[in-house]
């Protein structure tokens, strides 16, 4: 019988976790494990080590079921978005791996902005430079860390390294390729760009599309663990993963993908290039994806949950619960890391306005939860301003399973939303792209086994008025941040 189950493997913020599905979609078997984030004055770090000592229990466990291993037909995984690897001749890690929230390539994102040979960038796409970024993080290491630079052999994305640690070949996904600012439509490093920076881009991996194969499992991990020399195809960054398994289904239709950070994107029939670049827009299945996303969601409701509450998530929604949409007029900006869109001010800070002697911590603690629904309201009116139309939302992420904040969400945003049954979307969408390389389905297919729809939330109209007022004199308060 042929191969019939394929391997996802998803590090993300906070875990590694490794999923085996069957054809027919279904969950073999599942693991787990913590990684620890490292954060301190705006660096924020994870040990490739860790990634590799979860990826080694993965195929141990694997290895040690043989029915299990023997039909494993394909293998992909995905990582956060950037997470720079520097790796010596010896494929040794050389420091900490820089991710994404990682403020220190704030420079660097000031130097490209001013460039000459970014002004292409700027201008044809509407893209701008973020810390997050991988460009920027490999500037970074080539101005404040030259002697680290100068020793490594490859420097690679976290998805990358995962992949290198699988096949002993270096690669950089179609996604992470467009935060080197590469041309959509190709498959070229931006040389010139590497050139005006003094960057080498044979350090870094060859460019992958979505799908590709990238070769097949190492032989000594084969042997080591019993495994077959099955493929592995290459697979984007997380939210982008989730993008491409969510299968919008039409132009207007959008998703958010809400955990730590929130990313929202609608899918449009055309690129947006926004004057000030507050939004923007990347190809995707033939259309284009318009996105923003914030610095934090489910991290602003855990620090209000530890610093202001320090109780537990029920304890939270039921103080919530006391408190009524509007908060009493208590508003709360969530930008405890600097706000990303619409703002892009890394500067930004959190602030609670509207505060009296009468205000409560529920009402603290709703307006948390209402200041991170206007942020994403914000996103979504600049949207509406260059055109886009947005239709249904389709909610994954961590915090969708939370039934008041989303109902919160609905109302201030005053859209339908569409919770899905399989809210961990990442590994979903990884999972539909080894399934398309291996022809086992079609995109539509894959939906039909992943893209559970649940009963649409609509929003209330008496809290959606109480929330245009409360949003108005948001964006007051968010001026003080804006560029």
């Amino acid at each position: 019988m042929p191969a019939d189950s394929l391997l996802v493997i998803d590090l993300g913020t906070q875990s590694l976790r490794a999923t085996v599905f069957n054809r027919a979609g279904q969950a073999q078997w599942q693991y787990s494990r913590p990684i620890v984030t490292a954060r301190h004055d705006g660096e924020c770090e994870q040990d490739p080590a860790e990634w590799h000592a979860a990826l080694r229990h993965v195929l141990l466990e694997i290895g040690q079921q043989p029915a299990l291993a023997a039909n494993l037909a394909g293998i992909a995984a995905t990582g956060t978005l950037s997470g720079l690897v520097c790796l010596d001749a010896q494929d040794r890690p050389l420091r900490n791996a820089i991710m994404y929230a990682d403020a220190r390539p704030a420079a660097q994102v000031a130097q490209l902005e001013a460039h000459p040979e970014f002004a292409p960038v700027r201008e044809q796409y509407g893209w701008r430079s973020v810390v997050g970024d991988f460009f920027p993080q490999l500037l970074y290491l080539r101005q404040e860390e030259p002697a680290i630079y100068a020793q490594s052999e490859r420097l690679i994305d976290s998805t990358g390294a995962l992949n290198y640690f699988l096949t002993g070949i270096a690669s950089l996904d179609a996604f992470t390729l467009f935060t080197c600012y590469a041309t959509p439509g190709t498959s070229q490093i931006p040389r010139a760009l590497c050139d005006a920076f003094d960057l080498d881009p044979s350090k870094l991996g060859t460019p992958m599309q979505v799908g590709q194969l990238i070769g097949t499992l190492r032989p000594e991990l084969c042997h080591e663990f019993g495994l077959p020399a099955c493929p592995v195809f290459s697979a984007p960054y997380d939210s982008a993963c989730a993008y491409l398994g969510a299968h919008l289904r039409d132009t207007g239709e959008a998703l958010d993908i809400s955990g730590t950070v929130t990313s929202f994107g609608v899918l449009h029939h055309s690129q947006v290039r926004d004057a000030s670049r507050r939004i923007y827009s990347l190809p995707l299945n033939d259309l284009w994806l318009v996105r923003g996303s914030t610095a934090m969601s489910g991290a602003a409701l855990e620090w209000a949950r530890a610093v202001l509450l320090r109780g537990t998530y029920d304890e939270l929604d039921q103080a919530v619960a006391d408190s009524p949409p509007g908060a009493n007029g208590v508003i709360f900006l969530p930008y405890l890391a600097g706000e990303r869109a619409p703002l892009w001010n890394p500067g930004a800070t959190g602030v609670f306005a509207g505060l009296r002697g009468s205000s409560t911590l529920p009402d603290m603690l709703r307006a948390v939860l209402e200041g991170i629904c206007y942020s994403l309201l914000h996103i979504q009116t600049v949207m509406e301003e260059n055109g886009v139309r947005i239709g249904d939302v389709l909610l994954a992420g961590g915090l969708s399973r939370n039934h008041q904040f989303n109902r919160i969400k609905a109302s201030v945003t005053g859209r339908r939303l569409v919770p899905l049954d399989n809210y961990e979307l990442t590994t979903f969408g990884v999972a539909t792209i080894v399934g398309c390389a291996l022809g086992w389905w079609t995109r539509e297919q894959a939906a039909s086994h992943f893209v559970k729809r649940q009963t649409p939330l609509d929003p209330d109209p008496a809290a959606n008025a109480i929330y245009r007022a409360g949003f108005a004199r948001y964006l007051a308060a968010s001026r003080h941040f804006s560029a």
